[in-house]
């Protein structure tokens, strides 16, 4: 058993702002303190260690990770473009196959990195990359990547531009370039690699959560709320030299945001959706909430279980969950002493049944009459993107769309010659049954017998 010492040291490393300030205003470890008042603080640490040591208990489900875990590794050989989520995923599990997950962070850097590097002011206001730079940054120092060398200070300095032509567009247009989950992510990268942000970026990010900018059309987004306590609680637990009013700002934001996350928690344990779950109760967790999994456990295993989350991304996002592990994790990584025995499984294509009718209908914005309808018959157990494939197979003259890839997959730009505009902020929103809002993709969502599919331009 390690000495009182030796388990101090411990506790101060994982705590460093454990200080206690003397009279004159200066601040001394608490190694200076007598042992009296150590062994107590000693005990307080050890009781954070044993709660803050388990975001979820899956003992039970090992074999269920596992799987996951390989299908999120499987995702790693697809042809689509390099998602460094799913890296990241890969590295807070427990299970690795290092030669696979090298693979795939060299794809990430060639496809990635020369992009990023080469832009300038004027293409961060055309096409904001700051969710995916900092996706990429928390990618490399999860594979434990020197990040001190010349790219990667660039790949950092390019990161502190994007945020600062956020918290510009911020200041003037009162909403960021990207939105306020890209730019809490931005935060969050900067703050896991012990870079300090500028106070004014935090400032925005505080203001935004008191003038409840948090939103995704009428309701809040709980995916931005995660994101932002995640970003914050890394500032907190920071040694980053802010003033008292700033921290004060800090903690308070946190408190309001946990507040806002437990809130929406469901009998049924699921936070605003089931694929917004996994990073809510990442976030809980951070946050400090002792019973951030509280009935969210049986909810994703449920979930899982039926192949809810097949989307590498939505994947990506619950197997940290599922390893007990945050985003937070990732400036712990020790990639030295890691268990590389994960391999990929093989399993059967889905099989296809009998025939479904699937009717769809394209309405333009503010409208609800349909300027095209078709009613097209696909395989039982097509996706949408096979339906919209079929469509314009059959009447190639009277229907035709595009689409663009994304960390989730392909999402439709384009139908019928009329294409979303992130300048009018416009988008194809997929709706089913008029009211129904689809919280899966083009490429994930396998309509029904029978089902009404709208295709309506829409604004954000």
């Amino acid at each position: 058993m390690k000495d009182d010492n030796s388990l101090w040291q411990q506790a101060v490393l994982k705590f460093p702002r454990l200080l206690l300030h003397t009279s004159s205003g200066c601040s001394r470890p608490l190694f200076a303190v007598n042992m009296e008042t150590r062994l107590l603080v000693l005990l307080v640490c050890l009781q954070v260690f044993c709660t803050a040591g388990n975001v979820c208990d899956f003992k039970e489900k090992q074999h269920l990770i596992q799987t996951l875990t390989r299908k999120l590794l499987k995702a790693t050989q697809d042809d689509s473009v390099p998602n460094p989520s799913i890296h990241i995923g890969l590295r807070l599990a427990k299970y690795h196959n290092h030669e696979m997950e090298n693979s795939y962070l060299q794809r990430l850097r060639k496809e990635r990195e020369s992009d990023f590097l080469a832009r300038t002011g004027p293409e961060y206001q055309k096409e904001p990359v700051t969710g995916l730079l900092a996706l990429h940054i928390l990618a490399l120092q999860a594979s434990c990547e020197n990040l001190d060398n010349q790219t990667g200070k660039q790949l950092i300095t390019q990161l502190k531009r994007a945020l600062h032509s956020e918290k510009e567009h911020i200041a003037t247009y009162d909403k960021p370039l990207s939105n306020y989950y890209q730019y809490s992510m931005g935060i969050l990268a900067l703050c896991i690699n012990g870079k300090k942000i500028d106070h004014h970026v935090i400032g925005r990010l505080i203001q935004a959560e008191k003038r409840k900018k948090f939103m995704h059309h009428d309701s809040q987004s709980v995916d931005t709320e995660a994101m932002a306590g995640l970003a914050l609680q890394c500032l907190e637990q920071s040694d980053f030299m802010y003033t008292d009013q700033l921290r004060t700002d800090i903690n308070n934001t946190i408190k309001s945001l946990k507040k806002k996350i437990i809130e929406s928690r469901s009998a049924e344990g699921i936070i605003g959706n089931i694929f917004s779950t996994p990073l809510a109760v990442q976030a809980l967790h951070a946050m400090g909430q002792e019973d951030a999994c509280s009935g969210s456990a049986e909810a994703l295993l449920g979930q899982a279980e039926v192949g809810t989350f097949h989307n590498p991304m939505a994947l990506s996002l619950l197997i940290p969950v599922l390893h007990q592990k945050t985003y937070q994790d990732i400036a712990n990584i020790d990639c030295s002493d890691e268990d590389n025995t994960l391999t990929t499984s093989h399993s059967g294509l889905n099989q296809l049944g009998n025939e479904i009718k699937v009717t769809f209908m394209v309405q333009n914005i503010g409208s609800t009459n349909n300027e095209y309808e078709d009613t097209v018959f696909v395989p039982q157990g097509s996706s949408l993107l096979e339906v919209l494939k079929t469509a314009h197979k059959e009447k190639p003259k009277h229907f035709a769309y595009e689409i663009k890839d994304s960390l989730w997959g392909p999402f439709l730009s384009s139908v019928n010659g009329i294409t979303a505009d992130v300048e009018r902020r416009t988008y194809w929103q997929i709706l089913k049954d008029r009211n129904i809002h689809l919280m899966e993709g083009i490429a994930d969502y396998k309509p029904h017998d029978g089902d009404h599919i709208i295709l309506r331009l829409s604004t954000w």
